[in-house]
């Protein structure tokens, strides 16, 4: 049987059914479909190509690769947890499991900055594709009283496929992934074509590596991967949980990853005096004689970008959830809907933020796009700071229970160096405006739910000690520590 490691306080983990998740519910191919909704490759390829040129110009190639490299080694080093112990808690308990309940709260918020963040834009970015839509239609929305109505629905309809379940999410978001790409393989093509069978050499210019604007543009790379980690919010729900889960990331990666390259690179060859308030891959299509595949784009992608904040709504309101049955979070947000069993006030509270987000950039005079630009680089910064934790924590814990290899020791070492990396080459020397400050946003963030735990930590030290500590070993594992004399629950998490 498993093991599993919870607070002590019957009030922080309810056991009565109707407030449990909906266990055994998700097979292989739904995880490995929520990490791929979450990692929304359709929706980056329609968003995170002009973030980069705007970050690097042609430099944008070399940022995806070196987001690439990072994020499979992240994938290999969670992967090592993954097989062994699986949560609701994702990276966050991850973390604590090597580095402590302050290091596992800090990882857990900052994913929940990322995930939130993403739910945010992704909502954006589907009142833009849909406003898109009508307007290949005949239907302009240029009044912004009708532009917020369009949010509006856009958020209720995003919000509403994970209050009524993972499962049922799952069974479209592969689908809609497809058939959305797809559509934008028409207009890759198309780029291609009218540029031309000669090779723009610049874009692999090694000169790029040289410039920091290059590794300022690797932080959109690697969120272009970020939500691949949502299979591991999926513990609770997933059958044969630390298998597919630990399979999943790896897949989900070199799936996205060979996506983005295909697709970066045509972009960039045609993505000069795109209007940054308006969707790009219309605009591509226009330049690129393909424009009756415009309506059908436009639509697509509004659904991926419906199934993509589904999809990082999940990952976040399962966090909140576990953070909240760990006691540090308000015990609202640990409500399970009795009919549907999903995290439904976690689920209405990303709604609201996401709404919120959407409505501000509305009535910005910065421009939705380049709003959505921002927006999507700070929610990386959660994704960055949560992965750099995650890698540090990974072999501390797996020393500890004498599973640490030179092999495993020497991946999660390089993609601990690769993540501090590009960090340190996103602050010094100093990017420009506004990405010199952008991360002090996300600090700013950080630091306010910080002072939460230190206030707990002063003031409630035994709910400060709970947090990472809600995961369940595998059978296996549990074998295998008891054979080793290790205790599991000394191994799952380091206490202070």
């Amino acid at each position: 049987m498993t093991s599993t490691i919870t607070p002590p306080d019957a009030d922080v983990a309810d056991p009565t059914p109707s407030r449990e998740l909906h266990r055994d519910g998700l097979g292989p191919w739904e995880v490995f479909a929520q990490g791929l909704a979450a990692a929304a490759p359709s929706v980056a390829i329609a968003g995170v190509p002009i973030s980069l040129y705007t970050a690097t110009g042609k430099g944008a190639v070399w940022a995806g690769i070196i987001g690439l490299v990072i994020v499979v080694l992240i994938a290999i080093t969670i992967s090592y947890q993954a097989k062994r112990t699986v949560t609701s808690g994702s990276l966050g308990t991850y973390t604590g499991n090597g580095l402590g309940p302050g290091a596992a709260f800090a990882a857990g918020l900052s994913l929940l900055i990322g995930y939130i963040g993403f739910a945010t834009v992704g909502a954006l970015g589907g009142v833009l594709y849909f406003e898109s839509f009508l307007s290949s239609i005949g239907i302009h929305a240029e009044s912004t009283a009708f532009k917020l109505v369009i949010a509006v629905i856009v958020v209720l309809v995003a919000s509403y496929l994970p209050f009524r379940g993972a499962s049922l999410a799952a069974k479209y978001e592969l689908a809609f992934e497809i058939a959305a790409i797809a559509c934008i393989a028409v207009i890759i093509g198309a780029s291609y074509t009218t540029y031309g069978l000669h090779f723009d050499a610049e874009q692999f210019s090694l000169s790029h590596l040289g410039q920091n604007s290059t590794f300022v543009a690797a932080v959109t790379a690697v969120g272009a991967y970020a939500g691949f980690e949502s299979v591991a919010s999926l513990g609770g729900e997933a059958r044969d949980a630390h298998r597919s889960i630990s399979r999943s990331l790896l897949r989900v990666v070199l799936v996205i990853g060979v996506l983005y390259l295909i697709a970066t690179y045509p972009q960039v060859l045609n993505i000069g005096g795109v209007d940054p308030d308006e969707a790009v891959l219309p605009q591509l299509a226009d330049r690129t004689d393909v424009v009756w595949i415009n309506p059908i784009v436009s639509l697509t992608l509004t659904v991926a970008f419906l199934v993509f904040v589904t999809a990082v709504t999940n990952s976040a309101a399962r966090t909140l959830l576990t953070l909240s049955r760990e006691g540090a979070l308000p015990k609202v947000l640990a409500k399970v809907h009795p009919v549907h069993r999903t995290p439904w006030v976690g689920i209405a509270f990303v709604g609201v933020l996401a709404l919120a987000f959407a409505v501000a950039a509305t009535l910005s005079t910065t421009g939705r796009l380049l709003f959505d630009v921002y927006g999507i680089y700070v929610a990386n910064w959660g994704f960055l700071v949560s992965y750099l934790l995650v890698v540090a924590a990974t072999p501390i814990w797996l020393y500890r229970i004498k599973a640490l290899t030179v092999g495993r020791a020497i991946v999660s070492g390089t993609a601990f160096v690769a993540v501090g990396y590009v960090i340190v080459g996103n602050i010094y020397p100093s990017p420009k405006w506004p990405y010199n400050i952008l991360p002090f946003v996300f600090l700013g963030l950080l630091a306010a739910g910080l002072l939460w735990y230190l206030f707990l930590r002063l003031r409630r030290p035994e709910v400060a000690r709970r947090i990472g500590t809600i995961q369940t070993l595998s059978p296996q594992e549990q074998e295998r520590l008891a054979e080793l004399g290790i205790a599991a629950g000394a191994s799952a998490a380091h206490r202070s």
